[in-house]
């Protein structure tokens, strides 16, 4: 990204993270603050306080819930101003809703992963196939923006878990090591659990 050395060369350089409030995007925009840069976070809704309200709270300004409290001090990057951290609702779903979050930005974090899937109110059959035409749309926008220098794609463990049709069959076939030559078969699906946990606790 940039070459300077401190964080006033990265002043006014733009970088999107789709799926910002995950696990891995809420810690990359927590990083990306610290590092000087302003930071457009994708998100569902942005009217979601329970991943909003954390992003936000990434920089000053409102006391967090009680709750909350010890996660969030663990977070917060001391000092990035408001301003450097702006909130956009999109859905992989309707990849073309990123296009506000690409705009003006050198660099892209593709985090984001598709919802639960419900393929009776969906044109994907699968996840995978939301996942991977959201790409596809991504990085077209990415190309009419002239402003994206570089696209950094994450992807799931679960491409290379591997995952067979048969638990057994790969706890056979890969007992030892799992490495490049690994990886889940093509027509392999599975419905995405969201896994949730009480925060009332850390």
């Amino acid at each position: 990204m940039a070459e300077e050395g401190n964080s006033a060369g990265r002043r006014g350089v733009r970088v999107c993270v789709t799926g910002g409030a995950g696990f891995i995007g809420s810690w990359l925009v927590r990083k990306l603050l610290q590092a000087g840069y302003t930071v457009h976070a994708t998100l569902r809704s942005v009217g979601d306080d329970g991943k909003a309200g954390l992003l936000r709270r990434l920089v000053p300004g409102g006391a967090p819930p009680e709750r909350l409290a010890g996660l969030l001090r663990r977070l917060v990057p001391g000092g990035a101003p408001p301003d450097r951290l702006v909130l956009f609702e999109a859905d992989l779903y309707d990849a073309a809703s990123f296009a506000p979050a690409i705009a003006g930005c050198q660099f892209i974090f593709l985090v984001a992963n598709p919802s639960a899937h419900g393929a009776a109110a969906s044109k994907y059959k699968t996840s995978a196939e939301a996942a991977a035409d959201g790409v596809r749309v991504i990085l077209g926008l990415c190309a009419e923006s002239k402003t994206v220098k570089r696209v950094i794609h994450t992807a799931s463990v679960t491409a290379a878990s591997p995952l067979t049709k048969s638990s057994s069959a790969a706890a056979a076939v890969y007992s030892d090591f799992i490495s490049e030559s690994c990886w889940t078969l093509l027509d392999v699906d599975y419905p995405l659990r969201s896994v949730h946990f009480d925060v009332s606790d850390v």
